[in-house]
């Protein structure tokens, strides 16, 4: 008993010594996100995902998020303080090392030492500093396996119940925990319980199936096509060679060749290095946490497309487990203190870049009008002092002023009417060359997208903020190609970027000005096989002047003559259906290559 009660005070010492020095981190990812089902549960806790918010340019549901609401309920439920919120997530770390001690000593005499390697995870520092679910679901997870290995299945099924309100993934752990024994396989369907449950209480509340909203917004967004999910297997591989570290499986280096192959994926060894690592983990793990590592791993390239490296968490600890049941004390001591100190390294280099939003949206005047055309704490940060995310295609007046991430996610706006003038730019470097996320950081850190290697080597810029302020100019065309260098000056809305050097699609309804002369609008378009619109009306000046029948293929349209306003010509075109194609979040009709008045 006393060597638990001391083995405990240890844990408890260095989780508090790992927090102590991110207790101001700055808010990070998706954190956002969270914080807006926080607040909408504090007005309505029995539905915290029915909170909306913006994302991308779109005003979506939270009953589409990849997670159910447990995290934001608790997260609501705490005081709006950040250092509040801070010792709650890192009580929630201690609660996952803890838990982990409890299966260690079920499984190796060297529990505290399991224990220690798996604190020192960098993913699980890392993760400790965000409001995402991953630690919450992980903290009820392993305490619900953790009493499922010694013997109390029913009791289990509490944390496991929780863990599936946490996480749709706590499903996985099933077929893990009947491979442990046949007693409590009914208590082990908790988790799936939970997610019933949560999908009927929704469906009764609010009309709508979560998960079936979930599948909507991943294909609008094209979340699950086969490119995203090759890509996140690959990322999801070279990540787990990362877990317990490379110290503690040394006696593997040699092999490391045999990732070879993958270097063709990204040459650098930062990646093929660490996918044959992650590789022949996978093939070494034995006995039944062997097996835990392997269903939960196949069922992350199942389900996962991001290939973000929190997603294998609930997989550290049994890989903790099975290197403190191989490996001397030594060897244990070294990666554990090799983990920990990269750990720590990528924890300030994470703060260090998150703590650049924070300082830039202080430094920013803003105006009446000031946009964001970005996501995540920069966003956050200027939304506290008035400003508002841009939604896409909008157009965006004179004298606003647009706020631009070049990493963030920028969505397509209009500043038609008007000319975008630079008014600030702002670099953000880092100070360590280590790199979780970056405009030049190939790293699947925290998703695929933005390459496949779990981290990366770079001292280039981590983001570029740009502070652009829209001015009014003189309208001069009478004719707009597509491919005008200055079309975004008239184009006003519900128009998409530029394509193939010489056309844009257009949305259903699209608005545009030019500078009015007499005469008629001849307006160059195509109507793709894909498209379902089957007419396009034309107004000029609030003047229907074009109710066209359209048929696929390319057509010239001319309206009728048309009215001469004053010094500008408001022009809009609608089409009577629109469409997004699989894996696009676009709302697209035609595709125009220029308006002219003739």
């Amino acid at each position: 008993m006393k060597t638990v009660l001391r083995d405990l005070a240890v844990l408890v010492l260095f989780v508090a010594a790992v927090r102590a020095p991110f207790f101001h981190h700055p808010l990070q990812g998706d954190d956002i996100y969270y914080l807006k089902g926080a607040e909408h549960a504090r007005r309505n806790p029995l539905h915290p995902h029915q909170a909306q918010y913006v994302f991308q340019g779109r005003l979506v549901s939270m009953l589409g998020h990849p997670h159910p609401p447990l995290n934001a309920l608790l997260l609501g439920l705490l005081p709006d303080s950040l250092p509040v919120q801070r010792v709650w997530y890192g009580t929630l770390m201690l609660s996952c090392v803890l838990a982990c001690y409890a299966l260690a000593r079920r499984f190796t005499c060297h529990p505290l030492a399991a224990a220690l390697l798996f604190a020192s995870t960098p993913v699980l520092w890392v993760s400790s500093n965000t409001f995402d679910s991953d630690v919450l679901f992980l903290a009820c997870l392993l305490a619900g396996i953790a009493l499922h290995a010694w013997g109390r299945p029913w009791l289990a099924a509490i944390p496991l119940f929780l863990a599936g309100l946490a996480a749709y993934q706590a499903v996985v752990v099933i077929p893990i925990l009947w491979l442990l024994g046949r007693r409590g396989r009914l208590a082990a369907l908790a988790p799936a319980v939970a997610v019933a449950a949560y999908q009927v209480f929704e469906r009764l509340s609010a009309g709508v199936w979560p998960l079936a909203m979930t599948a909507q917004y991943f294909g609008e967004y094209g979340l699950q096509k086969a490119a995203n999910k090759f890509a996140s297997a690959a990322a999801l591989t070279a990540h787990l060679g990362w877990l317990t570290g490379p110290v503690a499986e040394w006696r593997l280096s040699w092999t490391l060749l045999a990732g070879l192959p993958a270097a063709r994926l990204d040459p650098h060894p930062l990646f093929w290095a660490s996918f044959a690592l992650g590789a022949l983990i996978l093939w070494r793990v034995e006995g039944w946490l062997g097996w835990w590592v392997r269903i939960y791993f196949a069922a992350s390239l199942l389900l996962f497309f991001a290939g973000a490296a929190r997603y294998l968490l609930p997989v550290a600890p049994p890989l903790a487990i099975l290197a403190a049941q191989r490996l001397g004390r030594r060897r244990l001591a070294a990666a554990a203190a090799s983990q920990a100190a990269l750990a720590f390294l990528l924890s300030a280099a994470a703060m260090r870049h998150w703590q650049g939003y924070k300082d830039i949206a202080a430094s920013i005047e803003l105006a009446p009008q000031t946009v964001v055309a970005g996501e995540w704490s920069l966003r956050y940060y200027l939304e506290r002092r008035g400003a508002r995310p841009v939604m896409a295609g909008e157009r965006i007046s004179p004298d606003s002023i647009i706020v631009r991430s070049e990493l963030g996610f920028p969505v397509h706006y209009s500043t038609g009417g008007g000319r975008a003038e630079t008014a600030a730019s702002y670099e953000i470097r880092p100070a360590l060359p280590l790199q979780l996320m970056g405009l030049h950081a190939r790293s699947a850190w925290m998703t695929c997208a933005f390459g496949l290697r779990p981290f990366d080597w770079s001292r280039a810029p981590l983001d570029r903020v740009t502070v652009t302020r829209v001015v009014a100019v003189p309208l001069v065309r009478s004719d707009l190609p597509m491919s005008a260098p200055d079309a975004d000056t008239y184009i006003l809305s519900g128009v998409h970027g530029l394509e193939g050097g010489r056309y844009r699609w257009m949305a259903r309804r699209a608005e545009f000005v030019l500078k009015p002369k007499p005469g008629v609008l001849a307006l160059a378009l195509f109507l793709p096989d894909s498209s379902p619109a089957r007419q396009l009306v034309v107004t000029a000046g609030g003047a229907e002047v074009l109710r066209a029948p359209l048929q696929p293929g390319m057509h010239t349209l001319r309206t009728a003559p048309l009215p001469v306003p004053g010094d500008r010509l408001e022009i809009v075109l609608e089409a009577d259906r629109s469409f997004r194609p699989p894996g696009d979040a676009r709302e697209l009709s035609l595709i125009l290559e220029s308006l002219r008045i003739e």
